[in-house]
């Protein structure tokens, strides 16, 4: 499998930035974009590759993370991302939604 990360969430988050004055609350933190690439990750493993064992999801995650590091779209996560499109993102059920979330 390919990961489609952090490319197409830095797209998502890119796309976000036309709404950075609006949604309420604080930016999420640099731990919360962390979890909401986690998610994502584990959204994309489980669509893409059923029955994917814990250590090859984490080892997954732990990619998707050394990729996003490298990634200046991403690194702008807690200034580009609202509470109110974390709080969607976190809890979306498949990746199309948690992208959705994200514009």
């Amino acid at each position: 499998m390919k990961l489609r990360v952090p490319s197409q969430l830095a797209g998502a988050i890119l796309a976000s930035g036309a709404l950075l004055t609006q949604g309420c609350g604080k930016r999420p933190s640099h731990e919360e974009c962390d979890a909401l690439l986690d998610h994502y990750v584990e959204l994309l493993v489980n669509s893409d590759r059923p029955g994917t064992s814990a250590a090859e999801l984490h080892k997954l995650k732990l990619q998707a993370r050394d990729k996003a590091k490298e990634d200046p779209e991403f690194g702008a996560c807690t200034e580009r991302v609202s509470r109110r499109e974390l709080d969607c993102a976190l809890s979306a059920p498949n990746a199309d939604i948690l992208e959705q979330c994200l514009l």
